[in-house]
């Protein structure tokens, strides 16, 4: 079938392809992430390659030539989808003067992927989506069916906050809401010294996903003031919990247990029968105090032991020498300019 580029009339259009793929839905292929990165300088690409819609990031390399970034795709359910589709991306690719191709299949992790991968020529690289691995919960069924699926201590936290008072409210996409969560994220970033983007970035992302309404904020409020917050949505059948935040004195327990439970029910009723909680460390990492998404990890971990590592982000290298000056230094210093010498940032 080869290569289509597709324009869309209007996003939900090209979400529904996105939908129709065969692997998981991912609120990183739609046609809204699209829009959020093309406001920080990179050009969207709707591409339907041997039949499955691929949403294509790219930018320039100054010097190196040209990035391609599928975020969480293709959206494949097996490394011979890959395999198939992947040449013909690699050529519109390189037509398009790129020197690197960035896939990043939702394929889980193992030997024999791995080697499949490698075999293609894929290079394993950093990881770029905070869900490269991460804690899915089945929301499936209806709420009684929800609750009695958690684990009893989660169940028992989500219970006791219900009965000190708290109170979880599905807030309206208003500039003052978006404002109430940026307080708590900001303060959370800061606190864990964590690089991320700026307040025009991450309200953006918020808001092009509300008004598209594929996305809802959450406040937890005890006492009339707030105490957590998270973003939340729904493509297909998989919600994301994307971003959250609580404040650091916690005036009772379980206000962001309380918080998911609720999370859950709403992205349940949109439809969802999976809930990505968006983030852990590896699974050989889960007791390792070092790693940056340890306190996450325990958290998350409290909603499901298990955890689901994804093969990640993966390099194919188009140009050989260009990418290996990519590797040694290019990577490193574009980052840096863009994000105006802020540690820990990223091209991506």
């Amino acid at each position: 079938m080869g290569l289509i580029e597709s324009r869309p009339s209007t996003a939900a259009e090209w979400d529904a392809q996105v939908v129709a793929a065969p692997g998981p839905s991912s609120m990183f292929q739609t046609h809204e992430f699209a829009q959020v990165k093309e406001r920080v300088g990179w050009r969207p690409r709707f591409l339907v390659v041997d039949g499955v819609a691929v949403t294509v990031h790219t930018r320039t390399a100054p010097g190196l030539g040209r990035v391609w970034y599928a975020p969480k795709g293709p959206s494949v359910a097996s490394v011979d989808q890959l395999a198939s589709l992947l040449p013909t991306l690699a050529e519109a690719a390189r037509a398009d003067g790129a020197f690197l191709l960035k896939v990043e299949p939702e394929l889980l992790e193992n030997p024999e992927t791995l080697a499949a991968l490698d075999s293609l020529g894929l290079v394993r690289a950093g990881r770029v989506q905070t869900n490269a691995s991460t804690v899915l919960v089945d929301v499936s069924g209806d709420a009684e069916e929800l609750i009695m699926r958690l684990p009893g201590k989660v169940r028992n936290q989500v219970r006791r906050a219900q009965r000190d008072g708290l109170e979880v409210e599905r807030v309206p996409a208003t500039e003052e809401n978006y404002e109430r969560l940026w307080r708590m994220w900001a303060e959370v970033v800061e606190d864990q010294g964590i690089a991320t983007r700026d307040r025009e970035y991450q309200v953006g992302l918020w808001r092009t996903f509300c008004e598209a309404g594929l996305a809802q904020l959450f406040l937890t409020r005890f006492q009339g003031q707030d105490v957590a917050g998270a973003f939340v949505t729904v493509v297909g059948d998989v919600a994301c919990y994307k971003d959250g935040a609580s404040v650091r004195d916690r005036p009772v327990r379980g206000a962001s247990q309380l918080l998911q439970y609720e999370a859950m029910r709403w992205a349940q009723e949109q439809g969802a029968t999976v809930y990505d909680l968006c983030g852990t460390p590896h699974s050989t990492r889960v007791a390792d105090e070092d790693d940056p998404f340890f306190g996450i990890g325990v958290f998350k971990r409290g909603f499901n032991k298990q955890v689901t590592d994804w093969v990640g982000a993966l390099d194919l290298p188009l140009r050989p020498r260009r990418y290996q000056a990519w590797t040694r230094f290019g990577h490193r210093v574009l980052a840096k300019a863009l994000s105006r010498g802020r540690s820990g940032s990223s091209f991506f």
